[in-house]
């Protein structure tokens, strides 16, 4: 899965951190116990030797990529918790900015209603405004 499907997408995290496991240790690690076989030529002592080595050196490259991958579940869990926590901090505000909205279009509405549903004022009116004809 390529790493942009991953980022930022909770589920997709959860599924990867939930697939992230070590290969179990292959049986032929086993040999580290066991003596080197001294019998023989100099050439099978020499191989047997250099076949402890490699064994030894395989196992601590898969202890390492063990811990590894240990460490990215670990990581990539607590990123779509965080990621998780933040859409719903993300939510709420979303939320109360809307309402903050909802209520600013209301009151303008009101006022609105307000100053339209008044009747005019009429020229024979006495509102204390000169009406533009007595000012003639």
């Amino acid at each position: 899965m390529p790493a942009a499907e991953v980022n930022g997408n909770t589920e997709a995290m959860s599924a990867f951190s939930s697939r992230l496991t070590a290969p179990p240790m292959p049986p032929s690690l086993t040999r580290l116990g066991t003596p080197p076989n001294l019998s023989g030529l100099f050439e099978g002592i020499a191989m047997s030797v250099l076949d402890k080595a490699a064994t030894a050196a395989m196992a601590t490259y898969l202890t390492k990529v063990t811990e590894d991958l240990v460490t990215d579940s670990a990581k990539v869990k607590a990123a779509a918790a965080t990621y998780s926590a933040a859409d719903v901090t993300s939510a709420l505000t979303l939320t109360a900015s809307a309402l903050k909205l909802a209520n600013k279009g209301l009151g303008l509405l009101k006022k609105a209603g307000g100053t339209f549903g008044q009747p005019a004022a009429k020229p024979g009116d006495e509102t204390g405004t000169a009406s533009p004809t007595s000012a003639a």
